[in-house]
């Protein structure tokens, strides 16, 4: 990548992933361009090589912003968290992306995608937004990331410190794979700054760690200084306890029954092999967020 002559342009730039994104570019002297609903946000989550930051304001209900801002960029970062309209966001920010002039767009998909057509709320979102940039005819180079669970959920699917236990619906020693948003982060920042045709249109299947429930109280109970247990619920429990701690019910659906059985329990090898790096492990990940385990 000559950095002269490319610019990053950045949707999602200030999400745990984005954030990442932005920094491993800035960090390799990458300009970059966020489009954010909110400029001040923006402007406060990053410090350093702010010279090579700029901001466009603008969300997904009217793309106009974005239609004009795009323009003099060579590469787009795309994830939308919005599920309202989530494929025909997809296709629009993608349409004026590739009429623009970018040569490639890495998108945040899901592994859900990997489990058929119609298998789970997530997997049919997913597969609807990649297919809707593919179609684009004449289109850009398209890389799709699949990443598996995020370590995040602890943050926010439960309140660990408060309970002194985790759960869920599986037994005690049955492994089960989790990615970190950090590495979906660097792989993105790495496709990004790599030749285009290296790539081409990619997927990616991205698992960072592999650990047990056991481990995973294990762990807790090192980081937080004392005993964290776990509780092994009926999948009806678990999805009550779930939609509890605001997890949208189709959501919960999906981790309770629709994707049962999906888990590769398996690290992914092409994190390390893009990056060069070994992958976060979730012991790593929980003791740096250690602050917003609640």
């Amino acid at each position: 990548m000559t950095t002269a002559t490319e610019r990053v342009f950045i949707l999602g730039g200030t999400g745990n992933i984005g954030v990442k994104v932005v920094n491993d570019l800035i960090a390799n002297n990458v300009p970059v361009t966020l489009y954010a609903r909110d400029p001040s946000k923006a402007k406060s989550t990053f410090t350093a090589k702010t010279d090579l930051i700029q901001i466009v304001q603008g969300d997904y209900k009217d793309l106009s912003p974005l239609k004009e801002g795009v323009k003099g960029h060579t590469r787009l970062f795309l994830l939308v968290a919005d599920f309202s309209r989530f494929s025909e966001t997809k296709r629009e920010v993608a349409e004026y992306a590739y009429a623009a002039g970018v040569k490639q767009i890495v998108d945040i998909s899901s592994f859900t995608v990997d489990h058929g057509w119609r298998r789970s709320f997530l997997g049919q979102h997913h597969y609807l937004g990649e297919k809707a940039v593919l179609d684009i005819p004449n289109r850009g180079k398209f890389v799709a990331l699949r990443p598996g669970v995020f370590m995040s959920n602890f943050l926010w699917m439960s309140n660990v410190a408060t309970q002194g236990f985790i759960y869920d619906d599986i037994p005690a020693d049955q492994p089960q794979s989790w990615i970190s948003p950090n590495d979906i982060g660097a792989v993105a920042a790495t496709i990004l700054q790599d030749d285009v045709d290296k790539h081409g249109d990619a997927v990616y299947g991205l698992h960072s760690d592999v650990v047990t429930p056991n481990e995973q109280a294990a762990i807790f109970s090192r980081i937080l200084g004392r005993e964290i247990s776990y509780k092994q619920v009926t999948p009806v429990e678990r999805y009550r306890l779930m939609v509890e701690h605001h997890v949208p019910s189709p959501i919960a659906l999906d981790m309770v029954d629709n994707l049962v059985g999906s888990d590769k329990q398996r690290v992914s090898p092409c994190i390390e092999i893009l990056t060069g790096k070994k992958p976060e492990t979730l012991e790593h990940y929980l003791t740096e967020n250690k602050h917003l385990i609640k």
